[in-house]
């Protein structure tokens, strides 16, 4: 009883305390509730050109509280004292500029007030148009925080995947199948470094628009997960494909076909082959190896075209220097690939002692050679800065036409385009200025392997880098006018320390409208 009794005295105890306080606190005006943290004040970042969210645009306070953009162009503030306040905000973005004021800052101060809205407009430098960010979570974060409806179906976590490297994808029937590198997940630090894959339907048989989005459908494991496309019996490597392509078998069912590395990342690679990938289970089959002295293999991004009768899958690396015959059994021999190069037949670089070939009049000889090495882009630079050719003397001479300076690229796709009757190419450079690895250009020919000469400037980003961008010309729109690509947004490689939070080492979409005037200079 004496128990039960001081039980009851200690909850009154507690509730008259708590009456107490509560009076205090009003007496000095202190709030006796949260804050309303719950509403938050939002913020809109639009391209002041087509009143369209422009994700990835920063948003700074004075004491550096960091927010950037959602694929809408939000963000969310819900900061404890800063309800009520005014708040400068500076404002900066990859190819996009902010009003600067006389001071030279770059900014505007808010009234932060809870569950009020305001919207700025940016001016974008960028001749293509950020879109949105593809993988990752959190795509429409702040959106969802501020109660806004979104478009897309998954539009913070898709398959548990945080982090997605590289774009490879082709249109396998009436879908389209995505291939992505190494996937972070959200519950260890340690993903999946085996391949990942989704579904999605083509644009024209009931797809998003791609303006929109995409509407990626993952292939799972058993948690939920992204799944291995591949099956890896070595452990502690990871499997990368390249060149994916599709191709009728000899029983004439068409298969969507890659080349496979099993490596140790960067390092040593363990082997390399064929794959072919199996529609009900799922998964890409290693079909065969390459020999390890195999100098020719499916790289890049790729397209078919055909050469005096013949058709190819011609390799993008990004320059269209590397095909072999769209014929089944030829894609499994690596003696059956070509080169397009300076080389003498037979012969791997050596940027010691090359084995160059040269007309009578002294004049590089190309070719195309079977069983040869390839010298791109990077390749010829080493070429040249040892002295073993004359600058301006190779094949690849690729002009900044708006600096009047070489530029080196480094990876990118070739398509052929309705709209500008010509081949396309969409590519970034390495050894930039801006960034390392985080330039993109936009190039055209009238012919294959072609020349490649103008290079116009449409991505730049600040130190940081975008590497690997592919044209998807299956999403295509207005007979080729508007094109959509897409190509990894991170920090590696690149001088930048600190991480952009959700949107690094994920890919990231972009429109390029080849009606625009500023690309008529590379005609």
């Amino acid at each position: 009883m004496l128990r039960r009794r001081a039980h009851w005295v200690m909850i009154l105890a507690s509730l008259l305390l708590a009456l107490v306080l509560r009076a205090v606190l009003s007496a000095q005006g202190l709030p006796t509730q949260p804050s309303d943290v719950h509403h938050p004040f939002g913020i809109q970042v639009i391209d002041e050109a087509t009143g369209r969210g422009v994700p990835l645009v920063e948003l700074r306070t004075t004491n550096e509280i960091r927010l950037v953009t959602d694929n809408a162009g939000w963000v969310a503030v819900d900061e404890p004292g800063l309800m009520g306040q005014k708040v400068y905000f500076s404002i900066d973005s990859h190819g996009y500029e902010f009003p600067a004021d006389g001071f030279g800052n770059r900014g505007r101060a808010l009234e932060v007030r809870p569950g009020e809205t305001v919207q700025l407009k940016i001016k974008r430098n960028n001749i293509a148009q950020r879109l949105y960010r593809v993988t990752g979570q959190g795509q429409f974060h702040h959106s969802t925080r501020l109660g806004l409806p979104t478009p897309w179906r998954h539009p913070n976590m898709n398959a548990q995947v945080m982090g997605q490297d590289s774009t490879q994808a082709v249109v396998l029937g009436d879908r389209i199948l995505w291939t992505w590198g190494d996937t972070a997940r959200v519950s260890y630090p340690l993903g999946n470094f085996a391949t990942s894959g989704a579904w999605s339907e083509l644009p024209n048989r009931g797809g998003m628009d791609p303006s929109i989005g995409i509407g990626q459908t993952y292939m799972v494991d058993d948690s939920g997960f992204s799944k291995p496309m591949f099956k890896n019996d070595i452990g502690g490597t990871v499997i990368w494909m390249h060149g994916i392509f599709t191709l009728e078998d000899n029983q004439g069912q068409t298969r969507a076909v890659t080349h496979y590395s099993v490596r140790e990342g960067l390092g040593k690679e363990h082997r390399s082959g064929i794959a072919v990938f199996n529609e009900d289970k799922e998964l890409f089959q290693q079909i065969n190896q390459f020999s390890p002295d195999s100098r020719l293999y499916p790289q890049g991004q790729t397209f078919r075209h055909t050469d005096n009768g013949q058709a190819y899958i011609y390799f993008a690396t990004p320059y269209p220097i590397l095909r072999v015959p769209a014929n089944w059994d030829a894609v499994f021999d690596p003696k059956q690939y070509e080169a397009w190069t300076c080389l003498e037949e037979g012969t791997t670089f050596d940027t010691c002692s090359p084995r160059l070939v040269r007309d009578a009049n002294g004049k590089l000889d190309y070719a195309w050679r079977k069983d040869t090495d390839l010298v791109d882009a990077q390749r010829q630079r080493q070429l040249e800065q040892a002295g073993h050719i004359e600058a301006g003397e190779g094949w690849l001479q690729t002009i900044d036409i708006d600096k009047g300076r070489k530029i080196t690229l480094h990876r990118g796709s070739v398509r052929w385009n309705d709209y500008l009757e010509c081949w396309v190419m969409i590519a970034n450079e390495i050894y930039g200025e801006e960034s390392n690895l985080g330039e993109v250009y936009f190039l055209t020919s009238k012919s294959i392997p072609g020349t490649w000469e103008k290079a116009k400037k449409i991505v730049t980003h600040d130190k940081y880098t975008f590497y690997n961008p592919v044209h998807h010309d299956f999403l295509d729109q207005a007979d080729g006018k508007l094109i959509y690509f897409d190509g990894t947004y991170t920090k590696q490689f690149s001088a930048t320390q600190v991480a952009t939070p959700r949107y690094d080492y994920n890919t990231m979409m972009y429109q390029l409208d080849l009606s625009d005037d500023r690309l008529n200079s590379v005609e």
